[in-house]
């Protein structure tokens, strides 16, 4: 009965042979800052006629974390962000579950 279930629990817990072909966005860097505010530019990453790109933050200060943002564009801006150090989150979404590894911007936010 184990030499039946071995092969398969295999298969199965091995995550690392999941390759991921969904590119990051390319060249992303702050633009402006602003009172409470950050804006981010990127490149297009090239990988469909139309991607999405997903972006996030966390506050470090108490690790609050925003919502997801989805967007089609390359720029992204932030507003209404209490003073401190966050970590930015960008990656893409290409469809199908395929998404690219995220890149992490940490920047520090004025008031």
């Amino acid at each position: 009965m184990i030499s039946l279930l071995f092969p398969f629990f295999l298969v199965f817990s091995s995550p690392d042979n999941i390759e991921m072909t969904c590119p990051q966005p390319v060249n992303v860097h702050v633009v402006s800052h602003g009172s409470g505010s950050i804006t981010f530019d990127w490149d297009n990453c090239g990988c469909t006629s139309s991607p999405i790109y997903k972006v996030q933050y966390v506050r470090l200060s108490d690790n609050y974390s925003s919502s997801v943002f989805s967007t089609q564009n390359t720029d992204y801006g932030f507003s209404s962000l209490q003073a401190g150090n966050y970590e930015f989150y960008f990656w893409t979404d290409c469809g199908g579950g395929d998404v690219s590894e995220a890149i992490v911007i940490e920047d520090l936010v004025d008031i």
